[in-house]
């Protein structure tokens, strides 16, 4: 089991790749030549997830 220190470095962790995940995604779109849109909503749905675990884990530490 993790400690509450661990818990909060993870989580910042997992919000950061969030982070780079979307940005890489949109920026990934805008600067093709063509859209595509199954790259789009893998990387949203990644970047979603990420940020979930992160919050899920940031929320366990605080009582």
């Amino acid at each position: 089991m993790m400690n509450d220190k661990q818990r909060e470095n993870t989580a910042k962790y997992l919000y950061d790749l969030s982070k780079i995940v979307f940005t890489f995604t949109v920026v990934a779109n805008a600067v093709s030549e063509r859209f595509r849109a199954d790259v789009f909503w893998l990387g949203l749905s990644a970047a979603a997830l990420l940020f979930a675990l992160a919050y899920l884990l940031d929320r366990g530490g605080k009582k």
